[in-house]
């Protein structure tokens, strides 16, 4: 990249400076040559088309993630071999820089940090979207006092297969020294971000990480298996309530960690009183800012207006309308509008059913349909539901074998997964294995279902028993279909970073 190079239509952004560098890419500071405005434009070297369509599919479904908290993500596109995103412009310093010039924070300061990495993670898992790359060079501190969560887009793109590719530089969808154990095993969850969080409170309270290490499989071996050292050891002056809490965020399994973001909010905020300004980093601090301060006095009292409505009766669609708007959704889905793609379906179930029938199957192609596009757009929630109507309705006409039954379980589990429950989305992948490997225990579905058990056990601790696992299915794949069955490549990966991990 060189300054004065026009990216986007109309050459529309033009760079300006280097503001940043790293191993996968660099940022630049631009302008918007339209709006006149200034922009930040992180660039991505990767060389994999499939690694490129990941980043621009979460750069589209993280776009509707608005909060004052994380730059706002305008574009995204391609310029000289390498993928960008055009985000709102931030001044400040990351908190990895604030670490180098104070060595560690005052309580306070590293409470209201901290606090505010939470409010950002308490919206964003709802979502769910989690970051999976929570560190201090990805936490800026504004000269006011808030605080920005950089990479929101791109550290989420890679998936559990390149965990090799994490190690040597080519992705970053976790730092060791700063990640959970059930991250690094493919099974992220938001509890592995307030591990995340864990490790960077305690990195601010003492000056020193976790656990160093030599090696990145040194660092990794290191949270695994040993028990961090409490804080108040290091530091006097920490509350020893302040201590208890980070000592939980950092437990081995996620469900010894806090439930969620806001709880740890809350008790954040009991530690933050008197803030001193940061010399050259924070003037007068002012996280309350004026209009937050003035919505926080916004009180509604007294019954609701009441609401007159005139409607129409319900049109109820005809088959060929059903036909095209599903043709539409999956229009919309391919181009990586999910949220569109949901609302139309969703709006259209009830009339469709209506018009059609409970059997009828363009209704429950529909309901598939909808399904899918909610879990393609991370929107796990509600896909759980999805899946669960769409698994009873097909059930109920095709019976519990149909493939599409079947489907709809796993894709299920798959979504209480990636909500973090991971004992419930264990059982019942474990509850289809029992129905699905009696008729044919080598099927793709069949082996798929056990890998996802694997991986699942390793993010619940049980690594002996995965371990074995994980070899047994290997055995299978390769005795079976041989050293070029697709699963092969990503199970050899996964069974070597474990052993390293183990053995580092």
């Amino acid at each position: 990249m060189r300054r004065g190079d026009l990216l986007g239509e109309r050459e529309r952004y033009e760079l300006d400076q280097a503001i940043g560098r790293g191993g996968m890419g660099e940022v630049w500071r631009a302008y918007d040559r339209v709006l006149d405005r200034r922009l930040a434009v992180k660039f991505t070297r990767v060389s994999d088309e499939s690694l490129v369509a990941r980043f621009e599919q979460e750069a589209r479904s993280t776009a509707w993630f608005e909060h004052p908290g994380v730059p706002t993500v305008y574009d995204f596109g391609s310029h000289d071999g390498c993928f960008y995103l055009v985000m709102q412009y931030v001044e400040g310093m990351t908190i990895d820089h604030v670490l180098d010039a104070e060595e560690r924070l005052p309580v306070s300061w590293a409470a209201l940090i901290a606090a505010q990495v939470c409010a950002v993670l308490n919206v964003a898992h709802r979502r769910p979207l989690v970051h999976r790359d929570l560190k201090p060079s990805n936490l800026m501190l504004c000269p006011d006092g808030s605080l920005k969560v950089l990479d929101f887009g791109a550290a989420v793109g890679l998936g559990p297969g390149d965990v090799r590719r994490t190690t040597t530089g080519l992705g970053a969808p976790y730092t060791p020294g700063y990640t959970a154990m059930e991250q690094v095993y493919g099974s992220p969850s938001p509890q592995s971000d307030l591990y995340s969080v864990g490790c960077v409170l305690y990195e601010m309270l003492t000056g020193r990480q976790v656990f160093p290490g030599a090696t990145p499989y040194e660092v990794m071996r290191r949270h695994e298996d040993e028990e961090p050292a409490p804080i108040g050891r290091l530091r006097s002056d920490v509350p020893p309530e302040l201590d208890a809490l980070v000592l939980r965020l950092l437990a081995k399994q996620p469900g010894d960690r806090p439930a969620n973001a806001h709880e740890v909010y809350q008790r954040l905020l009991g530690f933050v009183s008197t803030l001193e300004p940061l010399p050259g980093i924070v003037g007068t601090p002012a996280p309350q800012h004026l209009y937050a301060n003035a919505v926080s006095r916004i009180r509604i009292t007294g019954p609701p207006a009441p609401v007159t409505r005139t409607e129409e009766p319900a049109r109820l669609p005809t088959l060929d309308a059903i036909v095209q708007a599903r043709a539409e959704a999956a229009d919309l889905a391919e181009a990586g509008r999910y949220t569109q793609a949901a609302a139309l379906l969703s709006d259209l179930t009830e009339p469709t059913r209506l018009a059609l029938g409970d059997e009828d199957p363009e209704y429950l192609g529909l309901r598939l349909d909808l399904a899918d596009v909610l879990f393609r757009g991370g929107d796990y929630r509600r896909a759980i539901h999805a899946y669960r109507a769409a698994a009873v309705a097909l059930a109920e006409w095709y019976g519990p074998d149909d493939p599409n039954v079947l489907t709809c379980r796993e894709q299920e589990a798959v979504s209480q997964a990636h909500l973090g429950a991971t004992d419930t989305a264990l059982t019942h992948l474990q509850e289809l294995l029992d129905d699905v490997s009696g008729g044919s225990p080598y099927d793709p579905l069949t082996l798929r279902i056990r890998e996802r058990i694997v991986r699942l056990k390793l993010a619940a601790g049980a690594q002996d028993q995965a371990r074995k696992e994980l070899t047994d299915l290997l055995d299978d794949i390769t005795t079976l279909y041989g050293d070029d069955h697709p699963q092969i490549a990503g199970l050899q990966i996964l069974l070597h970073d474990l052993t390293q991990a183990g053995t580092g």
